[in-house]
């Protein structure tokens, strides 16, 4: 279209291109934001195994009480101080997860437990309380934490295992 000064009117090729670059960067980042997007049990399952390991050599040596608090959204490593349970502070937020919309936990272990404290317990000689951590997405489990026959946890991914 001309216009009366009899310069045409429009985009020029450079700003249209400009404005897709604009668009799609902006797309990539709203899609890389979605919660549960990117979530990886079968990691996050390992590294809470391994956290947990870890927990077990720190009470074999210095006698610390230490514990495992899952709900079905999230989970909480405890541990005993002054008299009761206390969240356990770990860096970069490593003591306690809380899972991403359509993901959730369902665990196994003998006995109750009341109030605050953990389900999972991790005695002062190192021993861990036998359970089985599944990690669930939708009704379908992916992975599981559990104690292997040397009494570490371990997490196991469940792709071909019948549920």
């Amino acid at each position: 279209m001309i216009s009366a000064t009899g310069r045409a009117r429009g985009f020029t090729l450079l700003e249209v291109l400009l404005a897709l670059a604009l668009l799609s960067m902006s797309a990539m980042i709203v899609v890389a934001a979605l919660p549960g997007r990117d979530f990886r049990a079968d990691k996050e399952a390992g590294r809470l195994a391994r956290r947990m390991t870890g927990l077990m050599r720190i009470a074999a040596l210095d006698g610390s009480l230490y514990g495992l608090q899952a709900q079905a959204d999230r989970w909480q490593l405890k541990a005993w101080r002054q008299g009761g349970w206390q969240a356990l502070d770990l860096p970069a937020g490593g003591g306690a997860q809380t899972l991403p919309e359509g993901w959730r936990l369902t665990l196994r272990v003998a006995g109750e437990v009341t109030g605050n404290a953990p389900q999972v317990l991790i005695l002062p000689g190192g021993e861990i309380t036998p359970f089985r951590l599944r990690y669930m997405q939708g009704d379908r489990a992916v992975v599981e934490i559990g104690p292997n026959e040397d009494g570490w946890p371990v997490a196991t991914e469940l792709r071909d295992a019948a549920r």
